[in-house]
């Protein structure tokens, strides 16, 4: 956000007032969705494979992309990323609060269950309407599997292990 603030107060120089004002001078009324995964290890599980893998998206008309390189469990990365992502939760939380801002919220496990409800919602929140015969359709496939779940109770056994050697 700080980057789109900065780069939209070079375009709009003499627009007075906070982030919000500069937003809504740039984009007109803007409305916010907040996407956030309750599971943050499991997010961090799956940027920590995509980073290695280069794969971050499939769609099911597409065969599936080799990876770049195999992945490998990497529990220092991994928890770096779950930090990076509990601090990024932390300062958009904080941000819609400074702002008055109460965002559509929408949760990763409700999108992964139904996303065609849950798209039907942002556009309700939004005010916009489908065009006449138009209909949403998912493209995207769920990428995490089995390897996924491992590193998952991996990372966790190895935790724990570490917090206990260090009491």
């Amino acid at each position: 956000m700080d980057y789109l603030v900065d780069r939209l107060g070079s375009v709009y120089p003499a627009a007075a007032g906070g982030d919000l004002d500069l937003l809504n001078l740039a984009f007109g009324h803007t409305g916010f969705i907040h996407l956030h995964r309750d599971d943050v290890l499991a997010q961090a599980v799956s940027w920590h494979r995509a980073e290695q893998t280069n794969v971050w998206h499939q769609t099911d008309q597409e065969e599936s992309k080799p990876p770049e390189q195999e992945p490998h469990f990497d529990f220092d990365q991994i928890r770096e990323f779950v930090q990076m992502i509990e601090e990024h939760n932390s300062a958009w939380r904080e941000w819609f609060a400074s702002v008055g801002i109460q965002p559509h919220i929408v949760r990763y496990r409700d999108l992964d269950a139904d996303p065609v409800g849950i798209a039907c919602e942002v556009l309700d929140f939004l005010g916009l309407k489908l065009p006449p015969g138009r209909l949403i359709k998912t493209r995207n496939t769920r990428l995490a599997d089995e390897l996924n779940a491992q590193w998952i109770d991996r990372y966790r056994a190895e935790l724990t292990e570490r917090l206990t050697e260090s009491t």
